[in-house]
């Protein structure tokens, strides 16, 4: 994959390399954990995902990028900076109505917000949904894990830099909510 337009970052080997393996999962309907260490560019593929989807005409439902709220700031300043043409909207704050929802490429929001808010974000299709610091939802039954399996996406992604701390039920609940009963049950 070549360095696209509209990323206004010069994306270094692996990470092109990081976009095609991303593209190529959406190419083949599947979904997967970018897992890599902490400054490696997780943000910025994901970003380049979204931008190259939009250049093709796929995205015509927003991006759904589910964060702890602690990474929702470097969320929006990388957006700024690496990808300015896509039309980022932050749900988060008393003042949440599903009308902002409406012409986002992304819709940035929090894991306590996601089951908060499940009716207005159920109520309509996503493009893609990216976890960040996808181990927050490593306990299936977790309020967040259960409502993000009810919602309508056409392509899943997690992204972490710790996908297995403690055991494969970890791990087979990121999948499980990925590309459900692609790893059997939890058993």
């Amino acid at each position: 994959v070549a360095q696209p337009a509209g990323v206004a970052l010069a994306l270094r080997p692996y990470q092109l390399h990081g976009l095609a393996w991303l593209q190529h999962l959406r190419e083949q309907g599947l979904a997967g954990i970018l897992a890599d260490d902490m400054g490696l560019g997780k943000t910025a593929q994901a970003l380049a995902h979204i931008v190259c989807e939009k250049a093709a005409g796929r995205l015509d439902q927003p991006a759904l990028v589910v964060v702890p709220t602690s990474l929702l700031f470097n969320w929006q300043h990388e957006a700024a900076r690496i990808a300015p043409g896509l039309r980022l909207t932050t749900w988060h704050g008393p003042d949440r109505s599903a009308a902002q929802l409406a012409d986002a490429d992304i819709v940035l929001t929090t894991y306590a917000l996601v089951w908060r808010d499940l009716r207005t974000l159920a109520a309509r299709p996503w493009h893609l949904l990216i976890l960040d610091e996808a181990q927050s939802v490593k306990n299936a039954q977790a309020r967040a894990a259960r409502a993000l399996r009810r919602l309508e996406v056409r392509h899943h992604l997690a992204l972490t830099g710790t996908p297995l701390e403690n055991h494969l039920g970890e791990l087979w609940s990121l999948f499980d909510l990925l590309m459900p009963g692609f790893l059997g049950d939890s058993r």
